[in-house]
């Protein structure tokens, strides 16, 4: 039997293990490489990201090539003329525990490029040849692969998408590891939409591919439904019938965990704008009340439906917007005149963060810094990703090469931000 001295003892040498071991959690920012374009002062630098609040951050975009099916920058004048990837790269000079990814794709990529690259062998190879060489060049830590989507006809995809796409991260995780890059990240984005879902994705299998699946809990309403909604609602509401009833932040999560994909992998994607509309009747305003099409422009966004954070802010603070609280879909709604537009605030960012935390989920990633209001003008600079950080509390641990001997991650949080 162990005496009370011996107990003590094995406790005290056991907790530091213990502690070795608790589970990691990100907060991952994004840095678009659009955004330095813009006019002025917000032309957003990769100086501007606040690497202090992210665990990671990941570059969008880079592309894949139609023709060759290798990777390449999709903005060349950003990404190497003013040598946007190697800035990047330098942010781990100072900060050598960051770990920086590329994702791959998105939006305006389209499908079709995915599509054929991914359908044989000798093309997919080709595809991760070529990231290896990129990652290396650019000191990058892993790769997220954000195909719009798998499968879908509109978007140039066939039903062999829902295959390839699982071979070729399947593929890419076995080529990191046999080209000594075993610590890399292979990341995925998926929607949380049953329909491009049943479409392109095997999630159990690719749950089991991936390090990690980031799941956009965004965008999941918007001016093509014809009514007025938040974009990123937490829980059903009553005019959530048919195919939108769980088509929600956790409805979403959910069935990407009751189909095999486990809370460890899963990052929610939290967004930092919002969606826009026109109102039918001024006098209607609520929640799914009928629309004639997107609201008008940001100034600064200049993408009708869409405003940032901080333009949604500005224009509050020069106009008297009434706003509102959907409170099951526990997000702010606001409306001036014809105009109405779902976005995020502290409060609604709390309840994601809460959600993530009760679920225990491996993250939460925040599209994107340049759409906080990073320049201060309403009040504190970055008040939503501040936010995020200090109610999440991410933990990490610091970054190892392939040639590190460590036996344990020692896990710890990152220090408080005034």
């Amino acid at each position: 039997m162990f005496s009370a001295g011996r107990l003590y003892l094995v406790v005290f040498l056991l907790a530091p293990i213990s502690l070795c071991f608790a589970q990691e959690t990100r907060l991952v920012c994004y840095f678009t490489n659009w955004s330095p374009d813009r006019a002025g002062e917000y032309s957003f630098q990769v100086s501007d990201i606040p690497v202090d609040l992210c665990t990671h951050v990941t570059y969008n975009f880079a592309a894949v090539d139609s023709e060759s099916f290798e990777i390449k920058s999709s903005n060349p004048n950003f990404d190497i003329a003013q040598e946007g990837f190697k800035k990047f790269a330098e942010l781990k000079e100072s900060n050598p525990d960051l770990k920086l990814s590329v994702a791959v794709g998105g939006w305006a990529h389209g499908g079709d490029a995915f599509h054929k690259m991914a359908s044989s062998l000798d093309a997919r190879q080709t595809f991760i040849s070529s990231a290896i060489r990129f990652m290396e060049r650019h000191s990058f830590d892993g790769i997220e692969i954000v195909w719009v989507w798998p499968g879908s006809p509109e978007r140039g995809g066939t039903a062999s998408d829902k295959d390839n796409f699982y071979l070729l991260v399947n593929q890419m995780k076995r080529e990191f590891q046999n080209a000594g890059h075993g610590s890399w990240e292979v990341a995925i984005q998926v929607p949380v939409d049953r329909y491009r879902i049943d479409l392109g994705y095997h999630q159990s299998r690719l749950c089991e591919a991936a390090d990690f699946v980031h799941i956009a809990g965004y965008d999941l309403r918007g001016s093509w439904n014809g009514f007025t909604d938040v974009h990123s609602a937490m829980d059903n509401r009553p005019h959530d019938k048919d195919n939108l009833k769980d088509y929600t932040v956790k409805g979403g999560v959910r069935h990407w965990m009751s189909n095999g994909c486990p809370a460890s992998k899963i990052v929610l994607g939290v967004p930092l704008f919002g969606r826009t509309y026109t109102l039918a009747d001024s006098g209607s305003h609520g929640l799914a009340a009928r629309s004639t099409g997107p609201g008008t422009s940001g100034p600064y966004t200049r993408d009708p439906g869409y405003r940032a954070y901080f333009e949604i802010c500005e224009e509050m603070k020069q106009s008297t917007w009434t706003v509102e609280w959907d409170a099951q879909g526990m997000c702010p709604y606001a409306f001036l005149g014809n105009q109405w537009v779902g976005y995020e605030n502290i409060n609604s960012l709390d309840e994601k963060v809460e959600f993530a935390q009760s679920e225990r989920l491996a993250g939460i990633y925040a599209f994107s810094l340049d759409l906080d209001d990073y320049r201060g003008k309403c009040g504190v600079a970055y008040p939503l990703m501040k936010n995020l950080f200090q109610a999440y509390r991410p933990i990490r641990a610091p970054l190892f090469t392939d040639d590190d001997p460590v036996d344990f991650p020692v896990i710890r949080s990152r220090r408080d931000v005034e």
